[in-house]
């Protein structure tokens, strides 16, 4: 039955090779996608979560999709922060979102933030030390071809780059708060706080604390942001269902065309196989053999080609991340085949009930 299947595939190359395409299409522009949205998700989370600290308090509208955060709380109330029992140093921060260049600048109180932050390395240069120098990380400053000393300009202020940090703290450029704060109009302003519970508290307790005494704000783990994120980001879930139904109609109609193509032209073999003695299982079964053997080289040269996408996507724009988890790769296998079963069904079903003597005489 395998032998037959392949050479009923190999008796008609361009219509199986066109099928194999379409499918792997379907594949790609699963994983791909879902590459994208994750590794976006999932950076952001990881840079924010490595900002250091263990809770991250906000504005009660404000969103964790830090493009959408403006600078609307007051710097002062780092101290209240600080005096709640458990808290050993808390840190503000700033962020503005250039639109333009598609990444997020954050404004840092150094002294602080060092009190916070135990990841950032400087790997060339130095931390600023005045409000015309800045940092930024290494897979910003390898896209733009930076180095310590250049000019960046950023809100029509020029800046010198003091120095360059190993990429996954915080985001893709670090300037003085105060400079920020100036640039967006929020003087003494922050956008969230970050802060690091003492050693020997229970984070659970201080965490209750922290709520109680910070009510009107939202306080969040850093340990959670990335399945946080996932589950408030807007139309997430929606976009991902959307996605995962048009590649499986991809594969329905490309299986259900082949098929259904396959058994017009095949109206007179199977006629000569039911006069033999094959029974209609026999013919469902051959039809969808074949159709599943086009899935499986659909979905083989899908990863193929995912994997020189991603590359071909992280060559050309450095700083936007991809990151496909596991389960979508077991996820597009499934949803592929689905779509190519259920698209031959209904041809595997048409040929199953074709009359052996009208078969027989179909040109």
């Amino acid at each position: 039955m395998i032998k037959h299947t392949c050479s009923s595939l190999l008796q008609r190359p361009t219509r199986t090779i066109v099928s194999i395409l379409a499918i792997s299409v379907g594949v790609v522009l699963i994983l791909v996608s879902v590459g994208l949205t994750y590794g976006q998700l999932n950076s952001s989370a990881e840079r924010t979560r490595n900002v250091g600290g263990d809770f991250m308090i906000q504005p009660p509208d404000s969103s964790l999709f830090l493009a959408l955060s403006s600078g609307t709380m007051p710097v002062g109330i780092r101290k209240p922060i600080e005096e709640i029992e458990g808290i050993d140093c808390t840190t503000p921060v700033l962020v503005k979102f250039l639109a333009e260049e598609f990444y997020l600048v954050f404004g840092i109180d150094l002294e602080s933030f060092s009190m916070v932050n135990k990841s950032l390395k400087i790997v060339r240069g130095r931390y600023f030390e005045n409000n015309y120098e800045l940092i930024v990380d290494t897979i910003y400053a390898s896209s733009r071809n930076i180095s310590v000393g250049d000019e960046l300009e950023i809100l029509g202020n020029i800046f010198i780059v003091s120095g360059i940090f190993e990429q996954g703290t915080a985001a893709r450029v670090l300037i003085p708060l105060e400079k920020l704060q100036e640039m967006n109009g929020t003087i003494g302003k922050a956008s969230m706080f970050f802060a690091r519970v003492k050693d020997g508290y229970d984070m659970d307790e201080v965490f209750i604390r922290i709520k109680d005494r910070m009510k009107f704000y939202k306080i969040t783990k850093t340990t959670e942001l990335s399945e946080i994120m996932a589950s408030n980001t807007p139309v997430f879930k929606e976009f991902l269902s959307a996605i995962v139904f048009l590649s499986v109609v991809i594969s329905f109609l490309i299986i259900l065309l082949a098929m259904y193509s396959t058994i017009t032209e095949r109206t007179r073999e199977i006629g000569i196989l039911k006069s033999l003695g094959a029974s209609k299982s026999y013919i469902i079964q051959m039809i969808l053999k074949e159709s599943i053997v086009i899935c499986i080289l659909g979905i083989i040269l899908g990863h193929i080609l995912t994997f020189i996408s991603i590359r071909l996507i992280i060559l050309a724009f450095p700083t936007m991340p991809v990151d496909i988890p596991g389960y979508w790769y077991i996820a597009s296998i499934l949803m592929a085949v689905t779509g190519g079963v259920l698209g031959a069904a209904y041809p595997a079903a048409k040929a199953a009930q074709l009359d052996p003597v009208r078969a027989l005489g179909y040109e």
